[in-house]
């Protein structure tokens, strides 16, 4: 009875053929680490949440750019504490997956 197999490219080109997870496309270990981007990604979107002022999420360097925005909004009374709390936690969840990101951790 055949079954399906992971289609991630490895990096020669050829799939991983690892058994594919039920009603996936890809093996545990692809999916895991597709799913750990997807959540890399959504920290890094929900820490661009007070517009234009803030830089893209790419780099510490950016993050500490958002904290900086961030107190001196405060600072002018342009954004609530509740909402300076939550972009505070987003720029911390940011910088985590920044870091591991670029540390090689999972």
């Amino acid at each position: 009875m055949p079954y399906p197999i992971c289609n991630f490219p490895k990096p020669d080109g050829t799939p991983c053929g690892s058994p594919a997870l039920t009603g996936k496309k890809l093996c545990h270990y692809h999916h895991r680490d597709h799913q750990r981007e997807e959540r890399i990604g959504s920290a890094i979107r929900r820490a661009d949440v007070l517009g234009p002022r803030l830089p893209p999420m790419r780099s510490l360097d950016d993050v500490l750019a958002g904290l900086n925005e961030v107190v001196q909004a405060l600072a002018e009374g342009r954004i609530s504490d509740r909402r300076a709390g939550r972009v505070l936690y987003d720029l911390q969840q940011a910088s985590a997956a920044i870091r591991r990101r670029y540390s090689g951790r999972n």
